[in-house]
């Protein structure tokens, strides 16, 4: 995976930057130069995301956030969270999976407006002990996950987008990269 410097000052730092290292570390040993990492990108002037990657497979945010604990949305999309002193589930705030499915969001409306591949994956890289549970069938939009490892593998499943649209994303995010050009017209085409 080809490691793009960010769009923040590092000083500033990222909020759980550890869990950051261990992101980078375990997806560029396991994906190829075909992909391509972000780090708090701010593309666009919109609300910095923690991390995107892009490659043959899609493009993905990623927010690395999360609370200890277990957490569940029952009642038509009400959130609880496990209170072990009293054994019950309490009403919770689901800000981290807010904030997931809002990057992902956002970095759709800005490929969309720039005329590309609009399809983003969010994915919220959790502590290891947070652990989210859905009734069966039930979807949130995002990927919970908490182990780096295994995100490779779902990035690498399938093939979405062609080696130029990956290009045109890249240089989009990264304005530092040349432009990749466009085929030029034929005569009478």
């Amino acid at each position: 995976m080809i490691l793009h410097p960010s769009s923040r000052s590092r000083r500033l730092g990222i909020p759980g930057m550890s869990s950051g290292d261990r992101l980078t570390a375990a997806l560029g040993r396991r994906l190829d130069d075909g992909y391509h990492g972000f780090r708090a990108i701010a593309a666009g002037g919109m609300e910095p995301i923690d991390a995107v990657v892009v490659g043959p497979g899609g493009t993905w945010t990623i927010t690395i956030s999360g609370e200890r604990g277990r957490f569940s949305r029952r009642n038509t999309g009400h959130w609880y969270r496990w209170n072990r002193s009293t054994e019950s589930w309490v009403p919770w705030d689901p800000a981290p999976i807010t904030a997931a499915r809002l990057a992902g969001r956002r970095l759709s409306l800005y490929l969309e407006r720039a005329g590309l591949p609009a399809t983003v994956s969010p994915i919220l890289l959790t502590p290891a002990d947070m652990s989210v549970e859905l009734a069966r069938g039930d979807e949130m939009g995002l990927v919970v996950e908490s182990e780096a490892e295994r995100l490779s593998t779902l990035m690498s499943a399938d093939e979405v987008l062609t080696q130029a649209q990956v290009d045109r994303i890249v240089a989009l995010l990264d304005p530092r990269q040349p432009l990749p050009r466009l085929a030029q017209a034929t005569r009478g085409g």
